[in-house]
């Protein structure tokens, strides 16, 4: 390893060790980069180095102009679980909360939209759209789109949004989803949904497209952003494997 390699990753090390062993609060403000090279002799690039690796893995994160910052901790979610928002917040010991920003019913004509398509939905039929900024503790988390088929959710929008979840409405109307299929892309926010994370715009992000079902019908199709800075995922394989192996051997496939 070059030597200046090393010395970034010990200043990292230092750093974390800084706050681990201080039980520095989120938000506290981390010495200037000024201070640390006089600290660690280091050269204010080397320096850089090392702060970049820490916000990389979510630990700090920086304002310009201002200094680097103690970050709140990253919140962690199975995907191999199928939760609702709520159900998640609570599990992870946070008090969930919801901003609903859109609540209507949609007729969409546009032969080629991918809401249509996922809902297996022809052009003319109706969507109940969902647009919610999704809070955990008061801070927020993911903003969260939501589709859902108008037909198979009559008087959807009649219930009490603000005290119960989707999915827990779903389930009263006999179509709460059992298996979905995510796919997930990392990307950067734009003006709207950065100002809504009260981020910069351009801060990274995590988007996530679900496609839930429920007695093999698309019931849910969703667009989610969750941030960069505090979410991260998480997947079993193993539990995974034994799952798609049972599969397998039900279905008789050979691979």
């Amino acid at each position: 390893m070059p030597k200046t390699a090393a010395l970034y990753l010990r200043i990292a090390e230092s750093i974390r060790h800084d706050i681990v062993s201080r039980g520095l609060p989120p938000h506290t403000r981390l010495p200037s980069e000024p201070q640390l090279v006089r600290r660690h002799r280091a050269a204010r690039e080397t320096v850089r180095r090392a702060l970049a690796r820490l916000q990389e893995e979510g630990l700090i994160y920086s304002r310009q102009a201002v200094g680097s910052f103690v970050a709140e901790p990253r919140v962690e979610q199975d995907l191999d679980q199928l939760f609702s928002f709520t159900e998640f917040m609570v599990y992870r010991g946070l008090k969930p909360g919801s901003r609903i920003l859109t609540a209507e019913t949609l007729r969409i004509q546009d032969a080629d939209s991918p809401i249509l398509h996922y809902l297996a939905l022809r052009p003319g039929q109706s969507v109940i759209h969902l647009k919610r900024l999704r809070l955990g503790s008061g801070e927020p988390l993911v903003i969260a789109n939501t589709w859902l088929p108008a037909s198979r959710f009559p008087g959807f929008l009649t219930h009490d949004l603000h005290r119960h979840s989707v999915y827990e409405i779903m389930g009263k109307m006999g179509r709460h989803p059992t298996d979905a299929i995510q796919t997930i892309e990392a990307v950067t926010l734009g003006a709207e949904e950065a100002g809504l994370f009260t981020v910069r715009p351009g801060a990274p992000a995590l988007l996530i497209r679900r496609v839930g079902y429920a007695m093999g019908l698309p019931v849910e199709y969703a667009v989610d952003y969750y941030r960069g800075d505090r979410t991260k995922f998480r997947v079993r394989l193993g539990v995974l494997e034994q799952r798609l192996s049972q599969r397998l051997r039900q279905e008789d496939i050979v691979l």
